[in-house]
């Protein structure tokens, strides 16, 4: 298949200027349209020609104004226009021409390798104006499609952050109705342990210590064993009423958090050794029954971790409100716990106080240095406990 043809438009009122420029260009290889005048020049140009050249002395209209006309016109203004005058020589007539539009300026005598040059440089400039304008084409429907695709992935973004918003909202959920039915398993657990597992163990003591009456003097060994079974049984009570208590502290429900702390810290120092000191603010008074114990749960926690991992034999207990929040603080004079490193990771007792504060709207912050480690809750008071406070 041959190439399409380069036209190029020559416009010249001079029959032997023209015809020897047109020669010139066919011999050139370029396909040669011609006109007379500028009107017919005008009208030629609807068809697009890739080059022109124009005379500027026409009978009708001068070339400058030829020139500009097609400038102005949206549909020629891409065509390189070279003005060819044997007349309008001087510099003044071709700085006018410039300035009008051309793209360039011979005048006669026209030496056919000027010409030839000069019409090539052209059609190579209107050629790389072609490529660009393609080129800017091609970049713009690029640009539209990666906005297309980046609308595409937003949209992607956004109901994928949509569902797993709403898939961490369900978790959350989940979350806090398990710690709730696991703090209710807790206080059925305590009360069975207290009420059903503690009376069976109270009614044998009771025929043990019948049991030891009654053969203390008729069978001494009978009476040892049986001696040492009731002391099993009192350890095995004890035993049973203290994990009782820390599964579910009766104290908490019955008067409150502050009671329920000073009990446990009492028998947490008995049996871990550690020596532990609990302020509370003054009045401190009753917290919803939700809030007392996840509180209560971030101390035992707290004093466990300080028990296993601390190495401290000391630790404070503090506990105070105001009228927007309760805060409490347990701080111990361990080893640093490394919070800020990136190899950090928190253990499952810190992640589920964190998760028991966030779903009282409270959260939990964890300070450690060279001195010890501070944990603190921070818990916001309904505007219905701020009330009664104020």
């Amino acid at each position: 298949m041959s190439e399409t043809r380069t036209t190029i438009l020559t416009v010249d009122d001079n029959e032997a200027l023209r015809y020897s420029l047109v020669r010139t260009l066919r011999d050139a290889g370029y396909e040669v349209l011609e006109a007379k005048s500028g009107n017919e020049a005008l009208e030629l140009a609807s068809t697009l020609p890739d080059l022109i050249t124009l005379d500027v002395n026409l009978p009708d209209i001068d070339g400058f104004k030829v020139c500009q006309s097609l400038k102005s016109n949206p549909a020629t203004n891409h065509i390189p226009v070279l003005h060819v005058s044997s007349t309008f020589v001087e510099p003044e007539y071709r700085a006018q021409g410039l300035k009008g539009g051309a793209d360039g300026y011979l005048a006669e005598p026209i030496d056919r390798a000027e010409l030839l040059a000069t019409v090539g440089a052209l059609l190579r400039l209107k050629q790389a104006e072609r490529d660009a304008r393609r080129h800017a084409e091609l970049v713009e429907i690029a640009h539209q499609e990666i906005r297309a695709l980046n609308i595409g992935l937003e949209l992607r973004v956004k109901e994928r952050t949509t569902e797993l918003e709403r898939k961490n909202e369900e978790i959350q959920q989940l979350n806090g109705r398990l710690m709730q039915l696991q703090d209710e398993e807790r206080r059925r657990l305590a009360r069975e342990l207290h009420d059903s597992t503690g009376q069976m163990l109270a009614a044998l003591n009771i025929n043990l210590t019948l049991l030891k009456s009654m053969t203390a003097n008729s069978d001494p060994k009978m009476a040892e064993i049986v001696q040492a079974s009731g002391a099993v049984t009192e350890e095995l009570t004890r035993q049973i009423r203290t994990m009782s208590y820390l599964l579910h502290p009766p104290l908490l429900d019955e008067v409150g958090l502050e009671s329920a702390l000073r009990w446990y810290v009492e028998g947490f120092s008995q049996r871990s050794n550690i020596a532990v000191n609990i302020q509370a603010s003054d009045n401190f008074g009753r917290l919803p029954s939700d809030l007392e114990i996840a509180l209560f749960r971030v101390v035992q926690e707290s004093l466990t971790n300080v028990h296993k991992h601390s190495g401290s034999r000391v630790a404070t207990v503090h506990i105070a409100r105001d009228t927007t929040q309760v805060v409490l603080e347990v701080r111990d004079g361990g080893q640093t716990m490394h919070v800020g490193k990136k190899s950090f990771a928190p253990g499952v007792g810190i992640l589920g106080m964190r998760e028991r504060l966030r779903q009282l709207g409270g959260r939990l912050e964890i300070h450690s240095d060279e001195v010890g480690t501070l944990i603190r809750a921070l818990v916001p008071l309904s505007e219905n406990l701020q009330a009664n406070i104020a």
